[in-house]
């Protein structure tokens, strides 16, 4: 064998090649080496595939287990950030609720100041209407308050309303007179025993074999959601998606589903108005001739100031009045995106006008408060109704 042989052979050969290996540059003989291989205890020679597979075997495992840490550990970070949001929020509400109970306390404060000094709430161009403002309230640190005091006797009352009353504010929304007398009975039907039903989709018996079947409950109704049961209601008011229509939003927006008797003047919508059968432009104008903060803050001081406008009408001047009987306090409490919301609807009652002290009333120690609890708030009104929405 020439060197320059020895020299290819040797660079052609495994270090593991079996001694005795016939390797002759350019010509190697294949009987020789699996004699060789054979004396090693092996067969033939390992293929060079074969442990190509094997190492690609391993680096698929390896890859696998990879991908199934990644994907374990990526749910565990899902389920982790789940759970500690909803324990920030839990942490959260009790904080918000407390802050929108004391912005509650402090606006019924303000609203029995002004019925005090004033006399009444006849209109929030007196100022009631943002009581936080009036009494410089600052919130806790981190937390943001927004409260709105509506007049809910504005509305027309959807316990005490007449049939003629109803129907008449059905038209002034837009429906035909057929399909008021047809809403008005529903309603009537469904809310008063005392009503006898004029439509047959109104009577009890049609309620019985309707799927599921109902019992009408003779009782003022609890939300509006629940005149969607009526036929009458989800023909007329109601479109194809079962959603109010543009007729069902404005009768909803002048009705109360609470019981007063005198509406006020100094806030009626203008629909609410027009079922009375008043002159709800002249109204109107007169309302916006009040100067807000001045004597003459509200345009009706006593129903005597509203006998000629109402002319004709001076009938209605009963159902009227110049006082609101009946507030809606709507709160938002703000911490980051967490919302929480509070709505109560209360009645003035209990109050009297501010008198200068006497000798005998300054020597009279004053009264106990009771202890604050979200059920029983100390203050001059009749909680009617509260509501929460943890925002969730």
């Amino acid at each position: 064998m020439q060197p320059d042989e020895t020299d290819n052979c040797i660079s052609g050969i495994n270090d593991s090649a079996p001694t005795g290996l016939n390797c002759r540059a350019g010509s190697p003989d294949p009987a020789s080496d699996r004699a060789a291989w054979s004396r090693r205890g092996q067969a033939t020679p390992p293929s060079t595939n074969h442990t190509r597979r094997i190492q690609g075997s391993v680096v698929l495992y390896v890859l696998g287990i990879i991908l199934l840490t990644a994907v374990l550990l990526t749910r565990f970070i899902e389920r982790a950030q789940s759970e500690l949001l909803a324990e920030a929020r839990h942490a959260q509400l009790p904080a918000l609720r407390g802050e929108a109970y004391s912005a509650l306390q402090v606006s019924l404060a303000v609203l029995a100041d002004y019925i005090a000094v004033d006399g009444g709430l006849r209109s929030p161009a007196q100022g009631w209407g943002d009581p936080l403002a009036y009494a410089d309230y600052t919130p806790s640190d981190g937390l943001q308050v927004a409260v709105s005091v509506e007049d809910e006797s504005a509305l027309l009352s959807l316990p005490d309303a007449d049939a003629a009353t109803l129907l008449e504010l059905l038209i002034v929304a837009g429906c035909t007179e057929t399909e008021a007398g047809r809403v008005t009975d529903a309603i009537l039907a469904w809310t008063r025993r005392d009503h006898p039903p004029q439509f047959a989709e109104s009577d009890e018996d049609f309620f019985a074999l309707s799927e599921p079947a109902l019992l009408p409950p003779h009782a003022p109704l609890r939300s509006f959601g629940e005149l969607q049961l009526l036929p009458a209601v989800r023909d007329v008011l109601l479109d194809s998606a079962g959603d109010w229509n543009e007729i069902g939003q404005r009768f909803l927006a002048s009705i109360s589903l609470h019981p007063f008797t005198r509406i006020n003047l100094n806030t009626a919508r203008p629909d609410t108005l027009l079922a009375l059968g008043l002159d709800a432009a002249a109204i109107l104008a007169r309302r916006e001739s009040a100067i807000p903060g001045a004597a003459t803050d509200t345009a009706f001081q006593t129903l005597a100031d509203a006998t000629a406008l109402l002319g004709a009408n001076a009938g209605a001047i009963g159902r009227l009045g110049v006082d609101a009987s009946l507030l809606r306090i709507t709160i938002v409490t703000r911490m980051g995106d967490r919302t929480f919301h509070l709505q109560a609807v209360v009645q003035p009652g209990g109050i009297r006008p501010r008198s200068t002290p006497t000798e005998s009333t300054a020597q009279t120690p004053p009264s106990t408060p009771r202890t604050w609890t979200s059920k029983s708030i100390d203050s001059p009104f009749h909680i009617l109704e509260i509501r929460e929405n943890h925002g969730y």
